[in-house]
Parts: structure tokens; sequence; C-alpha cells
């Protein structure tokens, strides 16, 4: 919900600014440097991710990339109608309810629209197991896109990096009961049970 509620926010500004046809260029000029840092730091998320890799926080990424949206929204609202390639760029973020609306409306397309919408939209619910002060298990439930939680193994990296390797164990449910025993310095048991399963493994700690 708190992704839903900042776009609205935002959204909401925008349209506010835009009828009242609000003008204040040292704010416009700030936000829009703000817009271009975050921007930045979306790509980086981006590149992370692409390989298991992220900022430290269950819910960082989603963070940076819902306050990019939001500000280029905002700066929608504050920039003045035009041709240029600037307010084509802004009107994208502006646009973009209009088309998931759009999407819903058009029965051919109300499935891809809906399964969109709720990717980009929905938060993730984490859960995060310490195994000591370098790695974790973590559980990933992304709403109605899966019937399970995605079990991953968190390693602390770099300082503000860590590293995600998915799908350690498959245990089909929602952790029960959950016990992790350090055995040495690179490895641990997970014993882990769940309704009609158990399992019993042992998990390689990498580097």
């Amino acid at each position: 919900m708190i992704t839903i509620t900042i776009l609205t926010l935002c959204f909401l500004a925008a349209l506010s600014c835009k009828i009242k046809k609000v003008k204040v260029p040292v704010v416009q000029v700030l936000l829009w440097y703000f817009h271009l840092f975050l921007g930045s730091i979306s790509l980086i998320c981006l590149f992370l991710m692409l390989n298991n890799y992220g900022f430290k926080g269950t819910q960082t990424e989603r963070v940076f990339f819902t306050l990019y949206a939001g500000t280029g929204m905002l700066l929608y609202g504050l920039a003045k109608p035009d041709n240029d390639a600037r307010y084509a760029y802004l009107l994208c973020f502006f646009g973009f309810p209009f088309v998931l609306l759009l999407g819903l409306l058009i029965p051919p397309l109300r499935t891809i629209t809906l399964v969109a919408a709720i990717t980009l939209l929905s938060d993730s619910e984490f859960q995060r197991y310490d195994i000591d002060n370098d790695f974790a298990l973590q559980t990933k439930s992304t709403s109605i896109l899966s019937t399970y939680p995605v079990y991953s193994l968190v390693a602390d990296k770099y300082l503000l990096f860590e590293k995600l390797t998915p799908d350690v164990i498959r245990p089909g449910a929602a952790p029960g009961f959950l016990k992790m025993e350090k055995r040495g310095k690179d490895s641990v048991r997970i014993l882990l049970k769940t309704t009609g399963n158990k399992v019993d493994t042992v998990l390689l700690l990498s580097e």
C-alpha cells in the first residue's frame, strides 16, 4: 500500500498544480535535479537486481522506483505545456494511471493489465530470519502472483549492498516452525515445518 499511497498523492498533487497552473520555478528546478538523481539510483538498482544484488533492506529498491515515478508526476504538474522531449517524458509518468485504466476497460488487455498493475504497484511481504551477522534467510510473498513465498539466502556485501540467492529451498508453503543452526563457518542446517510438509536440509554459505 505504500507504493500506491505515494503515487496517488503525487498524482493528485500534480493534477491540482496543473489545474491551478501553479508556477514555482525554483522548486521545479530543484525537483528536476532530485528526479534525475533518483533516476540514476533507479538505474543502479535495476542493474543490481539483474545480477541478484541490491541495496540493504527489503523495500529499498521499490522506494527509489516509487519516488522516481512520483517526482516525475509532480514535475509534469509544474511544467508548462510544450512539445519538447522533456514534456513528453514527464507525460509518460502522469499518463501511466490512464494507461492502466484503459487497459482494464478493454477485455483483451484486462488480464495483462491486472498482472502488470499488481507487479508494479503491490508491495511484497518480506520476513527475514537471521543466521548470523552476515547471512539471513528471507521469505518474499507477492500478493496473488505466487502461491507460496520465495525463500532466498541474503548475504551482506560491500557495506551498502547485499546479495540474494533465490529459491534456496522450496517447501511449497509459508513457514510454520523454523529452526536454523550454524555448522562451522560455511554451512547452516535448516529445519522447516509447514502444513503437511517438512524440510531438513543444509545450506552452504558462500562468501
